[in-house]
């Protein structure tokens, strides 16, 4: 027992420690990163979608209708120089709620006139939001964001920081930066600042905003909000003060749930195109023409400007596509900062939680429970670990619920614990298939010797129901003894005699197999047998006689044979009985044996002694007749008294089937017929 436990500690320690290991690995996380996207493409809802918001893209198809054109050209200098002031002021035209250039002015220190030209321009619009980048992350561990290769410089981040309370260090310290991108002066004091960093996990794949950023540079401290976030304040009027606590932001009558390193998992509402597209070309090659874009289209929108081309370092993957951009990633922050806080929407979906480590670690345990459970309590190995995959399933369709259902959207993990469930289902299968073939060997090794093949192959079945134990049953018992072995005894030399003997058992076994009996020990020159113990049938007193009667005609088939072969010649004597009988085991720690006793067993002996008295070959008690008269034809002998019983045993001897073509169980049911003929 001690060794035993010793084992499942080992096991268990082992597997932990593994587990451990494979849930840092890349590998683990890639696969549940991909479980998570799964999840999210089967729960997107493109109801949902703010048709307000507008993007308007620098893509692959304006860039090649700006070369076409010999208006325009598309090289970066052309468009530092012109482009956006004309882009700023065709929307502004159409009156948007909100502006937001996913974009970055930066190092354009050699133009300080169109810096000033293009600043002072944007200052009349009180509703756009310039990006800018952060890097150097206080904690180096938390730096989710996409590295930005930013240089030191003297301007200021912005001029609008953000009033904010927050109560939790740690997460203070997460969304700590240090370095800013240098973004002129020219704008930066007379518009918002939305930090454009993108939030990667570590298969660099977006699915996440981090709608709060802190700067502390020259020993000040500026809070920041990310593009979608600034966006999201103007829409709702950015003069509240920010509050976050216990993992949320609280801002006006919106609460935004954050995560330990201040970052939020976006709900995706479609599969990519979510919001409405504008080709840049639109505004830039723009003449004003009856089928051409209005200015109006814009009104009351949410607009982002931003980069969709694909091609360098701003090429971004999501679940929506391999190929996606940071201006449809900032929609969707913004949409859900937007409608999904909102108090008033009925439809709005909850942001997704991940579930706390400990708990994780706690319903993971439980499942294993289980699973184990399940496992152990199952009919068989088979049976339970496909009851444990059952259970996995379960587990899966769990995760799955969890995670679709508007009242929780709760992100819990499949992968790790997925791992630990399929390790415990195959212990428990291992341990159960060990104890199986265990059992298995231990009845082959008791009873392979002296049972048919087929019943042997019944019981290992069903072995469950083969229980070692002391039973009382019904049985029909076989005593078959060679007559006159003694006289022949001192006949022969004991090799020989032994060898011949040996061959006349091969043939009585051979016939008791075939007929699925049992063989339950050699006494000498007798072999005890009997029917009723691993497979009960109602023809089990008609296969004893059927037995009785098929020695015999061997027994005088093997008498021409060793006659002509000049071995010893063999004659048997037979007697059988029905009744009840203890079947169980006996002997020693050292040495048992399965064995039948009882009553039963001894008239069976007492017949086949009586078998000399009577000068008859077979012998069986009324017990027996009764069992198989239908199919059998036999002489009555009458009542006869035996050693140990006061009252006379009414006895018969068969000596041949009502219908010899008889040879096998259920053979002739119908035939009701018997003869007993009287002796």
């Amino acid at each position: 027992m001690r060794k035993n436990v010793l084992i499942i500690c080992a096991i268990v320690i082992f597997t932990v420690v593994v587990g451990h290991f494979l849930s840092n690995t890349y590998l683990f996380k890639h696969l549940e990163l991909m479980s998570y996207d799964i999840r999210s493409k089967l729960n997107t809802d493109s109801q949902h979608t703010n048709k307000d918001i507008v993007i308007v893209a620098i893509d692959n198809t304006s860039h090649e209708e700006l070369l076409k054109s010999s208006k325009e050209n598309s090289g970066r200098q052309t468009w530092e120089k012109n482009v956006w002031r004309r882009v700023v002021d065709f929307i502004e035209e159409g009156h948007p709620r909100v502006l937001m250039l996913d974009m970055v002015f930066e190092n354009l220190n050699d133009e300080p006139w169109y810096n000033r030209s293009f600043a002072d321009r944007i200052k009349r619009y009180d509703n756009i939001i310039l990006g800018t980048y952060l890097d150097a992350p206080l904690i180096k561990d938390n730096n989710f964001t996409k590295k930005i290769e930013l240089e030191p410089n003297d301007f200021l981040p912005t001029a609008h920081p953000l009033d904010v309370v927050i109560d939790d260090k740690k997460l203070d310290d997460a969304i700590t930066y240090t370095m800013n991108s240098p973004v002129n002066d020219y704008y930066i004091n007379h518009n918002i600042m939305g930090v454009v960093n993108s939030v990667l996990d570590d298969d660099s794949m977006i699915r996440k905003n981090q709608p709060i950023f802190k700067l502390v540079k020259d020993g000040e401290t500026y809070y920041m909000p990310s593009l979608a976030f600034a966006g999201f304040m103007k829409v709702m009027g950015d003069e509240s003060r920010i509050i976050i606590r216990k993992n949320k932001i609280y801002y006006k009558d919106r609460v935004i749930p954050i995560d330990n390193n201040g970052i939020v998992n976006v709900n995706w509402h479609s599969l990519g195109q979510t919001y409405s597209y504008v080709p840049i070309s639109k505004i830039l090659l723009n003449k004003r023409g009856e089928n051409d874009l209005k200015p109006e289209f814009f009104k009351d929108k949410m607009v982002i400007i931003g980069q969709t081309a694909t091609g360098g370092n701003l090429d971004l993957k999501s679940i929506i596509s391999s190929s996606y951009s940071m201006p449809e990633a900032n929609a969707i922050a913004l949409d859900n900062f937007l409608n999904d806080t909102s108090p008033n929407n009925k439809t709005a979906a909850k942001f997704i939680k991940e579930i706390p480590k400990p708990v994780q670690v706690a319903i993971t345990v439980f499942a294993c429970i289980i699973v184990a459970i399940v496992g152990l309590v199952s009919k068989s190995a088979v049976i339970g670990c496909l009851n444990g995959c059952l259970s996995i399933l379960v587990y899966i369709f769990f995760c799955f619920w969890l995670f679709a259902n508007p009242t929780s959207r709760v992100w819990l993990p499949i992968v790790v614990p997925l791992y630990y469930l399929t390790v415990t289902s195959g212990i428990i299968f291992s341990f159960r298939f060990y104890r199986e073939v265990k059992k298995k060997t231990s009845i082959m090794n008791v009873f392979g010797k002296f049972v048919s093949p087929k019943v042997l192959t019944s019981v290992l079945k069903d072995s469950d129901k083969m229980v070692l134990k002391n039973t009382k049953k019904r049985i029909t018992v076989l005593f078959c003894d060679v007559k006159d072995f003694s006289t022949l005894s001192e006949r022969y030399e004991p090799e020989k005699l032994i060898e011949n003997l040996n061959e006349l058992f091969k043939e009585i076994v051979n016939i008791i197999f075939e007929n699925n009996g049992t063989v339950d020990k050699f006494i000498g020159d007798c072999i005890m047998a009997y029917w009723g113990d691993f497979t009960t049938s109602d023809d089990d007193a008609f296969l004893a006689v059927k037995t009785a009667l098929e020695i015999k005609r061997k027994v005088n088939e093997l008498k021409i044979k060793n006659a002509k072969e000049n071995k010893i010649i063999f004659d048997v004597k037979i007697g059988i009985n029905t009744g009840e009988a203890i079947l169980g085991l006996t002997g020693t720690d050292k040495i048992m044996n399965y064995t039948a006793m009882g009553d039963a067993v001894n008239i069976a002996a007492r017949l086949e002694s009586s078998c000399r008295k009577l000068d008859r070959d077979i012998l069986i008690s009324k017990s027996t007749y009764e069992r198989s008269k239908d199919k059998i034809v036999a002489l009555e002998i009458g009542k006869i008294r035996v050693k140990g019983k006061e009252e006379r045993i009414e006895v018969y001897e068969p000596v041949k089937f009502v219908d010899e073509t008889v040879k096998i169980i259920g053979t002739d049911r119908e035939n009701k017929n018997h003869t007993v003929i009287r002796g």
